[in-house]
């Protein structure tokens, strides 16, 4: 386990991590058998182990990401928010044809502010918004407003959270 002590910019390519110019803020945890690449990590977040973090994904202040999780390019995820164990952020969705893979065709995935993500949830392009939980296992296909419990596959509308 690594913590920072201060922000700053890291590389490592050693048996345990794989690290190629992270940007990681003040009082964030790594653990071993990560592959972050050309990603930005705010302050005090952690990173379990197992996890794969692609370039030009940003994640917020005080995020916890737990193991088997992978996040790929054009993900930006919010503050305070939890990502479960093996969740899966996918940014090619195949629409708009051309081959599968392109990355000209991928899209965007943002996860705001002070949202949980449960164990083994994929995540295709979307906004999921503030507030809200996605259920373990759900397969988010679009956009989820603020306030909200989804589950299932697709995941759909189960509850409104209170606002208290």
């Amino acid at each position: 386990m690594l913590k920072f002590d201060r922000p700053q910019l890291y590389s490592t390519d050693d048996d345990t991590r794989t690290c190629r110019n992270v940007s990681v803020g003040k009082g964030t945890v790594i653990w071993r058998h990560v592959n972050l690449y050309n990603c930005r990590l705010g302050e005090d977040c952690l990173v379990g182990a197992f996890v794969e973090i692609q370039a030009g994904a940003v994640i917020g202040d005080r995020t916890k990401i737990q193991s088997h999780t992978f996040i790929c390019d054009k993900v930006q995820i919010g503050d305070d928010c939890f990502i479960a164990h093996g969740v899966m952020f996918i940014n090619d969705s195949f629409q708009g044809g051309g081959p599968a893979g392109d990355p000209t065709k991928w899209q965007a995935t943002v996860v705001e502010d002070g949202v949980s993500i449960g164990s083994n949830a994929t995540i295709l392009p979307v906004r999921i918004g503030a507030g809200s939980v996605v259920g373990a296992g759900a397969v988010v296909t679009k956009d989820v407003p603020s306030g909200v419990v989804v589950a299932g596959n697709p995941a759909r509308i189960l509850n409104k959270l209170s606002d208290n």
